[in-house]
């Protein structure tokens, strides 16, 4: 028998296998798997830009440019389908939406589902709805006849108007703020860029 042979009986046959990890190298392995987040922590993240300034103005402009969109898409609609179609269509895609947010919300992001807290909720707090059906429907109605640019400039100028006067009465549950002298100027100013748009 060679020299060779000699040291391979020598060594045994688990001489060629890996080392057996150590408790240490387990700890330490699990340790990095639990340090990684999660993908709901991941979301959660995510959904933390909230609280930046300037993406919750970026996610108001493309909101306000969104309604810009219905409006146009609201008006098409109503030639071809009726009024009263193009709005219950508006309403229905719209809860799809919304019924998606929904599930994922709750899912992915880990909010709770609504407890028996909600029975004591004020009455008032149930007519956002009615009130967004009568923004779709009148939506409908007025864009084919007074314009896209008209409709929504009479509508950011009531809404401005009116939720100054809510901050002002803290009324609706929200915090109070002073309609100011500064807030009347620039409520004036929207009433003017109203007549301007729709005179021009």
């Amino acid at each position: 028998m060679t020299a060779p042979e000699e040291d391979l009986e020598e060594a045994g046959p688990n001489s060629c296998s890996p080392p057996s990890p150590t408790i240490d190298t387990i700890e330490s392995t699990a340790a990095a798997e639990n340090q990684q987040p999660s993908t709901k922590e991941k979301i959660k993240k995510k959904m933390d830009l909230l609280g930046n300034t300037y993406f919750s103005c970026f996610l108001l402009i493309v909101a306000g440019c969104c309604l810009a969109v219905q409006a146009g898409a609201n008006a098409t609609l109503n030639k071809y389908g009726g009024r009263s179609f193009a709005a219950t269509i508006s309403f229905a895609t719209g809860l799809l939406a919304v019924l998606i947010f929904f599930v994922i919300d709750v899912t992915a992001l880990g909010t709770p589902l609504p407890s028996s807290k909600l029975t004591t909720a004020p009455a008032y707090a149930w007519v956002g709805g009615i009130c967004g059906a009568y923004y779709v429907i009148v939506n409908v109605l007025t864009v084919p006849r007074l314009g896209a640019a008209t409709v929504l400039s009479v509508f950011v100028c009531s809404q401005v108007i009116f939720a100054s006067i809510i901050d002002h009465f803290a009324l609706l549950g929200v915090p109070q703020r002073d309609y100011t002298v500064w807030r009347i100027l620039a409520s004036f100013g929207l009433v003017g860029c109203v007549v301007v748009i729709a005179k021009f």
